[in-house]
């Protein structure tokens, strides 16, 4: 199976014993906004880093889609991911001014961002060629 297959549905079925059924967008919409948001915060200021903000529009969408089917098997995530959520918009100033100051860190942060998203990828695609054959 290819990489690019982890990349195929950002929101998954919700038909059926789904464990993105429950909670399901209530986790994942919160945290892709968090993302965005960081994103926005960290590349925005710095023009070199503005098309960075993809990889955090990207790890919103699907590193947010694993979360969130985490969330149904460990209730508790959802909270943390509650917390961390609010946090970001609650508390937006002091990662805006983070961001704004620090460009090597926010570069940094979007290329380990960008590093963990393809290794979630490659991690949850590798043993489905063998599965198939």
């Amino acid at each position: 199976m290819s990489l690019l297959a982890y990349f195929r549905s950002p929101f998954p079925s919700q038909k059926g014993f789904s464990a993105y059924r429950m909670p399901g967008i209530a986790v994942h919409g919160p945290l892709f906004f968090a993302f965005l948001f960081v994103g926005i915060f960290f590349c925005l200021p710095h023009p070199p880093l503005r098309p960075l903000l993809i990889v955090w529009i990207l790890a919103g969408l699907y590193l947010g889609r694993d979360i969130a089917i985490y969330c149904h098997y460990a209730p508790l995530l959802t909270l943390l991911s509650w917390t961390a959520a609010g946090a970001v918009l609650i508390k937006p100033g002091p990662i805006a001014r983070f961001g704004a100051s620090h460009f090597v860190i926010s570069a940094m942060l979007s290329a380990l961002l960008a590093a963990l998203l393809i290794s979630v990828a490659v991690y949850r695609t590798r043993g489905v060629d063998a599965e198939e054959r």
